[in-house]
């Protein structure tokens, strides 16, 4: 068996994940080190040079799996003059660790670059609107509302349901933790919004603290209030430490916005988990 890092058609959604039948996902959210570029031939392509990241998935696949994707990305064997991509092998990280896998490169950085290096977001910017996923503190609409933003976040599609994601607070900011998604199992329910794809820009990456590095976009398959899975944009710590007690202010925002819109049983267990471990209960 193989390990294989796929960070474009071949992943959850996209035209070429029917190859990756039987394969088993090790991890949806994975990233390397590199620079995406839109090769504006309907697929991307990554350059395994530079600080920056490249999402994407993880798989581990069989051999005769393996060839049929080297058919795909016209790779030939090593070296070969015919080769559109490199397979090589590169570190992925992951939640539960960083694992050595094959990855398929570009030779020269010669297109667009493609912004936070992930097709998907890439691709989900270019609509009108995009479906968000909160699962902390920006399930309640308190502080939207302070910031002058609510009508961005005016269409609430009720609740979502990521799989095989934990809440966990892995950020520590000034006065305590804040909010994570860590993929090692579990279910964590949160509040599902469609808005404006400048809510992004305009509002989201500066609340997150993403061009400061704290946290990052991603892109998961989210199940919806009607049965069906959607993508949707989430924010998730770039550099997670152990779990962080957060402040009694940033548990009520959370737990204020979660009551209206996550399940009872959710409800009850988040009530619960921060009662026994920090302590806190929202009052009435």
């Amino acid at each position: 068996m193989e390990l294989v890092f796929v960070y474009g058609t071949l992943r959850q959604g996209e035209e070429n994940h029917h190859l990756m039948k039987n394969a088993r996902a090790i991890a949806l959210m994975a990233y390397t080190q590199g620079i995406l570029m839109d090769t504006r031939r309907g697929y991307p392509a990554m350059v395994a040079e530079g600080a920056g990241i490249v999402a994407g998935e993880l798989y581990e696949v069989t051999p005769e799996m393996m060839t049929r994707l080297d058919e795909l990305e016209d790779f030939h064997g090593p070296g070969h003059p015919e080769n559109e991509y490199e397979r090589v092998l590169t570190d992925v990280t992951t939640d539960s660790g960083k694992r050595e896998a094959w990855v398929y490169v570009y030779r020269e950085r010669q297109h667009e670059v493609i912004a936070y290096g992930d097709w998907k977001l890439y691709l989900l910017r270019q609509k009108p609107s995009v479906l968000y996923f909160a699962y902390g503190s920006c399930m309640d609409t308190e502080r939207i509302a302070l910031a002058g933003v609510a009508e961005w976040f005016a269409d609430v599609r009720g609740r979502g349901v990521v799989e095989g994601f934990n809440l966990q607070f892995t950020y520590q900011a000034e006065d305590g933790g804040r909010a994570d998604l860590v993929e090692r199992g579990g279910r964590t329910e949160g509040k599902l919004y469609s808005i404006p794809a400048e809510c992004l820009d305009g509002y989201l990456y500066l609340r997150e603290g993403v061009h400061s590095g704290k946290y990052r976009p991603a892109v998961l398959p989210v199940q919806c209030a009607d049965g069906g899975v959607r993508d949707a944009v989430t924010f998730v710590v770039v550099d997670k430490s152990s779990d962080v007690a957060p402040p009694e202010h940033y548990l009520r925002e959370i737990l204020r916005g979660a009551r209206p819109v996550v399940s009872a049983e959710y409800y009850m267990e988040l009530e619960e988990r921060v009662w026994k471990e920090y302590g806190f209960r929202l009052a009435e």
